[in-house]
Parts: C-alpha cells; structure tokens; sequence
C-alpha cells in the first residue's frame, strides 16, 4: 500500500504522485463490511485439518485494551505487541471462535499486519497524522504527513497451501517452504537487532521444512546454500506473499530532497497508544466526574463512543456559558 504523503503547515510535504497508489490486484472486496467489523484477510489462515479461513470479524478497541497496550513495557518487540492487540480485538477467525495468542502468531505476517491498520481505523478513524525526519541528514527537518487509511490498497494473494515447493533453480524437491508468520517475526526480533544476517538465516529455517517431514531444518542448513539458492528462496517468498505495506513518498519543503520510506505501522500504532495514556486516563476522570460511572465502565467502552459522551458533556458546559 503506497499512499502520496499529503502534509501540513509549513512543513507540508509535495507529493510527486496524486492520491494513492496501488501496488497488486485488489482493494477491499465487496465481502468485507467495515462498519461491522467483517474482513477478509489478503492471504489466509490454514487450521490444523487444512482448511483455509480468511474472513475475519474485528472489534474496535475499548479504553481496556488501549491502557493495556499503552503500557506494554518498554522493550517488547512490535510483533509481540501484535500479538496482544490482536488477540484483544479479533473476535472470530473464519468458523474458528476461540482466538487466542498461539492461533494470532500463526497468521501470516502481512494478514497481521493488515488487521492492526483495521483495527486502528475503527478504533482511531481513518485519518493517520504522522512526523518523520527529512532524509537528508543536514537538513533533518520535521515532515508532518497525513493521510487516510480507507483509501489505502492491499495486494491480496490468497494462499493456495500452508506449504509451497521450492523453485527449480534450487534443482531439489527435498524441501518446502511456508510464508513467515508471527510467531517467526517474534521469534527473530531481539536478534534481528543485532544480527539481521543471522536473524534472516533463522527465519528461513523456520520456513523451510523437508518433503513429508513437519519439522524446521537446521539453520546450520541454511548457511551451507548457495548465495544464488538463497535468493531463490527468498524471491520465491516475495512473489507468493501478499503485501500490505504503507510506503510514505514526498518531497521535503525544506531542503526539497525526495523521500520514499516504508512506514511501520504496527510501531507506529503501539506509539500512538503510548502517548494517548494520559489523554486516557483524564478522560476516564471526566466520565467519572460527570456521570459517575466506575472506571471499569467507562473503559469498557470504545474510544468513539466514550469521545461521544465527552462532546456531549462539553457541549452541555458550554451552553451554561
């Protein structure tokens, strides 16, 4: 998903490129229904008998589940903060009702992080406003950039199997692979920081297995392929995934350096949660103060509801004025 960085003030950002663009095949089929949580995921869920799900039914997430994701410590990764909001806001995978964390770290990691960009459009709307840095390092002048989820497109690929055959450059049928998922993305993230190499000859281990045998190879395995077989490998992966990547393009108002960057969203969620806290919190103390209600009620509510309930009381206020 590539959307033009639209910006504002006096740090806007020039879009070379009108609107959004489309990276893939489709936008949003007719079978999802946004204003009641239904959507189908770009590649799919294989259970345990192989049968493949891709509908999904989402909830917005109440005051409890911000607060509970606000406060995440400090150095979880992305993919385990993933893990958690998901598990808090998918209410029904397919036929599959039980959601819990070992089903959300199964999901692929694109399906994942598609459901994150769903789930923060119900929860926050659809308009995203974000500050990056100019690339130009002498320049390194803020950019705020806007734009709106709802317009965004995903390159749907729908799986065909939890495993696929390997490509004929490799001249093997010994093994197979599968497209990385969660619990891959969790278990690479504390090395990725500091071998990324390493980290990525972890993960193709996990995503290889040999024919007939449902186990992982070794990574000692992976080292000992050839440059050109793990290329193989890897552009076989990034023909049959399915992408939904929000990619930031524009121009700095500044220093006029072009900028292109891929925006992780899933981060980029979890700090909008972090530094809402308060913002929570002072709002829990309104409600309370207004209607009486306990703390428990009023996080159980979704934020646009309760953001309701604050217009009304301020609208109230305002016209004893």
């Amino acid at each position: 998903m590539t959307p033009a960085a639209h910006a504002d003030a006096a740090t806007s950002v020039q879009t070379p490129r009108a609107g959004p663009q489309t990276h893939g095949h489709l936008s949003a089929p007719p079978a999802e229904r946004p204003e009641q949580g239904l959507f189908v995921l770009p590649g799919g869920y294989f259970d345990a008998d192989g049968a493949l799900h891709t509908d999904v039914e989402l909830s917005p997430l109440t005051g409890r589940d911000e607060e509970y994701l606000a406060s995440v410590r400090a150095d979880a990764s992305t993919a385990e903060v993933i893990t958690g909001l998901l598990c808090r806001c998918v209410r029904r995978l397919g036929s599959v009702e039980r959601i819990d964390a070992p089903l959300i770290r199964d999901l692929l990691v694109c399906d994942r992080d598609y459901l994150v960009i769903k789930a923060r459009e119900m929860t926050f709307g659809a308009k995203v406003d974000a500050v990056l840095a100019c690339v130009n390092e002498q320049c390194a002048a803020p950019l705020d950039v806007s734009f709106f989820l709802d317009e965004l497109h995903v390159e749907r690929k729908p799986l065909e199997a939890r495993f696929f055959a390997l490509p004929s450059a490799l001249h093997t049928s010994a093994l197979e692979m599968r497209l990385p998922n969660g619990s891959d993305q969790e278990a690479t993230a504390s090395l990725y920081r500091t071998d990324a190499e390493r980290a990525l000859r972890l993960l193709l281990a996990r995503c290889l297995r040999r024919t007939g045998d449902a186990s992982h190879v070794e990574e000692e395995f992976i080292e000992r392929l050839s440059r050109a077989a793990r290329e193989a490998i890897e552009a076989e992966m990034a023909r049959r995934a399915p992408q939904a990547v929000v990619e930031l393009e524009g121009e700095c108002p500044e220093c006029r350096a072009p900028f292109s960057t891929p925006l992780d969203f899933a981060a980029f969620f979890a700090a909008e949660l972090r530094t809402g806290l308060a913002a929570l919190e002072r709002e829990v103390h309104f409600l309370a103060r207004h209607y009486h209600w306990s703390e428990q009620e009023i996080l159980s509510l979704p934020r646009q509801k309760r953001r309701r309930y604050l217009a009304l009381i301020r609208e109230e206020l305002e016209g004893f004025d």
